[in-house]
């Protein structure tokens, strides 16, 4: 399956176009973000790839903000990442990304944990920080708000940030307010 999805962001200008490839054992999404940040306009382009369980086995980034440029490579070795190819022992532990700038990386959680209708659970990500492409590990919860076969809404709560989130059937984020709502391409 291939699919182009558009999500504006609602709170700020920016854009993004994804396109994602979904196969049995493996999904490719490769993806342009432009957003207006406090600090200058950022236009990030990257690409994912993860296995048939939603989870990521790589990814990597190339932002641009005026007239700097940043990259980075993620890889999952085992239960360890690598960050631009060096292991980070603080990362231990992290069940998969999130990348500030896209609501693309909470599909992985949705799909992963397999909630029952009103659990919660913390899901412990690779947090990475745009524009700075930097990496921490942080702890996310998820709670299952409703009994729907498959989900459609989800809370998501971070430290200092808690937003309900919509998925469609393949768990691919609708609504994210107020940062994201999906567009008809």
């Amino acid at each position: 399956m291939r699919r182009d999805i558009v999500w504006e962001r609602l709170d700020r200008p920016g854009l993004e176009h994804l396109t994602l490839e979904v196969g049995t054992d493996a999904i490719r999404a490769e993806s342009l973000v432009l957003l207006q940040l406090d600090s200058g306009l950022v236009r990030l382009h990257y690409r994912l790839r993860a296995d048939g369980n939603w989870r990521t086995c790589a990814a990597s980034f190339r932002l641009d903000q005026g007239a700097a440029s940043r990259s980075l490579e993620l890889a999952r070795d085992g239960d360890a990442w690598l960050v631009d190819g060096q292991p980070r022992a603080d990362l231990a532990g992290c069940q998969d990304i999130d990348i500030a700038a896209t609501p693309l990386t909470n599909t992985m959680p949705v799909r992963q944990l397999a909630l029952a209708s009103g659990e919660t659970r913390t899901f412990r990500a690779l947090y990475v920080r745009v524009p700075e492409l930097t990496v921490t590990p942080m702890d996310q919860d998820y709670t299952r708000l409703d009994p729907a076969t498959p989900p459609r809404r989800f809370r998501y709560a971070s430290p200092g940030f808690t937003a309900e989130v919509a998925v469609d059937a393949d768990g691919l984020v609708e609504d994210y307010p107020p940062g994201w709502k999906r567009r008809t391409p």
